[in-house]
């Protein structure tokens, strides 16, 4: 019996799924996230075919990245005024757009570098609305008490879906290849996957419907961003909160976008082994995103927080010397897991702790500005590209993984408030207690 105990507690926060909406809504992030997951390698792997450079890899990245910094503040206030649900059905539904477009010019063999840039751009204006839209539309479907149990959920969506989204579209491109010849059209059928996750997530959001919340009724739209801006300078935890998810984006993930280049001249191996390799840093997510939604107790605790980013910087650190020394792709592939599990621990310790740190007419803006910071993760690739280009590519990433590393060591050191993360948590709790009482009837 206390073994059975034991193990209902572990799988508890599978209970969230009880909830027809946000079972919805799930199913949908699945079939968008497995799509973008895809996009990502398959991606990577069509720009470099065409171009072999890993700058041309950083310029895409940032491409799709500097929309999030001019328009996920907007997309945040807007997701504080409107019903986010509709927010994300036009982004997805845009995005299908597309995602279909540039999978045709890539099967008929017309596909150009130029028209890439384009399509991560308007990906990457469509992003800039769903992300913080993304981030509000399922609190409201479930209890507060739920709030880790959804989160874990949809890390391991994100986490999951890197298991097997990479060598799907691997397998494809280079089964295409085996077939038909050296070409692009095994990347134009992988982002025919894309296509349809993008769009099945639009199905979905027309499905569900969300009951009344309070909504931000500031004078407009920038009005609200600058009081979102004043809320996160007067309260110093948010301050430190989205400064590490940024040292994390911009700097430590930066190394997804270039592990073409480490598939190909150090670790020697094909669009298939590239696929492999993405899938077991999917692995290990996902065993990081389990083994925190199995201990949810711990998951406001800041030794969680930030062992999470510093350990994955630390491996990326590793990473890059010992595939630029050893070149050996079983020793990557141990290593990926791992960097895998530290990043998917650290987004889950963030996740949680800011939802259920902010207020609910906040909580668009601030979480729009935590997607920001994630979002820069491209943006890094194009400065990680150039030092590349400049030096190599393992020293260029190694550099990422080291700042992230100290960043978080020093965030833990200067900030009071991280360090009682729990007491915050705490008050937190009783404040958004104490105001719905008020507004019940």
């Amino acid at each position: 019996m206390a073994v059975g105990h034991t193990l209902a507690k572990r799988v508890a926060f599978l209970s969230v799924l009880g909830n027809r909406d946000f079972r919805v809504y799930s199913i949908g992030l699945v079939s968008s996230v497995l799509g973008q997951q895809m996009l990502i390698a398959t991606q990577a792997w069509l720009v470099y075919y065409l171009t072999g450079s890993p700058a041309a890899l950083g310029l895409v990245g940032a491409v799709h990245a500097i929309p999030g910094l001019a328009v996920t503040l907007i997309g945040g206030a807007l997701a504080d005024r409107w019903n986010p649900r509709h927010i994300i059905l036009a982004a997805q539904s845009s995005s299908a757009v597309v995602m279909g477009t540039l999978a045709t010019l890539v099967v008929i063999d017309r596909v150009e570098v130029w028209h890439i840039v384009i399509a991560s751009f308007l990906t990457g204006i469509a992003q800039a609305f769903d992300s913080p839209a993304r981030r509000t539309v399922w609190p409201p479907m479930i209890r507060r008490d739920q709030f880790m149990y959804a989160i874990s959920i949809t890390q391991t969506v994100w986490n999951g879906t890197r298991i097997i989204a990479p060598g799907m579209a691997g397998l494809i491109i280079a089964t295409v290849a085996r077939t038909s010849g050296e070409g692009p059209q095994g990347a134009g059928i992988s982002l025919y996957f894309t296509f349809a996750g993008f769009l099945t997530m639009a199905i979905a959001m027309s499905m569900i419907r969300l009951p009344p919340q309070s909504r931000s009724t500031g004078a407009s739209v920038f009005h609200d961003i600058a009081d979102g801006l004043r809320f996160v300078v007067r309260n110093r935890v948010y301050t430190y909160l989205l400064g590490i998810s940024l040292a994390s984006g911009y700097f430590g993930l930066s190394y997804m976008w270039l592990m073409p280049v480490f598939a190909e001249e150090y670790l020697h191996v094909n669009a298939g082994g590239y696929g492999v390799l993405l899938s077991v840093g999917g692995m290990g997510a996902m065993t990081g995103v389990l083994s925190v939604a199995s201990f949810g107790q711990y998951q406001d605790r800041p030794w969680l927080l930030i062992g999470g980013a510093f350990f994955g910087g630390s491996l990326v650190v590793v990473f890059s010397i010992t595939s630029a020394i050893y070149e050996s792709y079983t020793l990557a592939l141990f290593l990926m897991f791992w960097m895998g599990a530290s990043f998917a621990v650290f987004q889950v310790a963030t996740g949680t702790t800011v939802n259920l740190l902010v207020p609910d007419e906040y909580r668009g803006r601030v979480l729009g500005l935590r997607g920001i910071m994630f979002s820069l993760a491209p943006l890094g690739s194009l400065q990680a590209g150039l030092i590349a280009t400049a030096t190599n590519t393992p020293l260029a990433v190694g550099i990422g993984g080291a700042v992230l590393a100290v960043f978080a060591l020093a965030t833990y050191v200067a900030s009071p408030d991280i360090r009682n993360l729990q007491a915050l948590v705490a008050k937190a709790t009783e404040e958004h207690t104490r105001r719905a009482a008020e507004r019940a009837p």
